[in-house]
């Protein structure tokens, strides 16, 4: 795969890409930008996703950090009980 320089013989830029790319684009240059909004499209639904993966994620540990918290909250109340009783 031979990337090709950043401007080709004086005809313009040519954003390095590779050969094989340029022979798969459309030479149309609205076609190149509804192509190009396209991958952008999916970009950002990828990302999305595992955005929305991450959150879940944080979420349930957030769930379970809370549910410690309480755990460790009820057993200080136990024992304040269990003291103020022996007291």
């Amino acid at each position: 795969m031979s990337l090709s320089s950043n401007y080709s013989g004086g005809s313009g830029p040519d954003f390095n890409l590779s050969d094989e790319i340029l022979a798969v684009i459309p030479t149309d240059p609205y076609d190149q930008l509804d192509l190009a909004r396209k991958i952008t499209s999916m970009a950002i639904a990828s990302r999305v996703s595992k955005l929305e993966s991450e959150v879940t994620r944080l979420r349930q540990m957030m769930y379970e950090k809370d549910r410690v918290a309480f755990d460790l909250e009820e057993k200080v109340s136990q024992l304040e009980r269990a003291y103020q009783e022996s007291e």
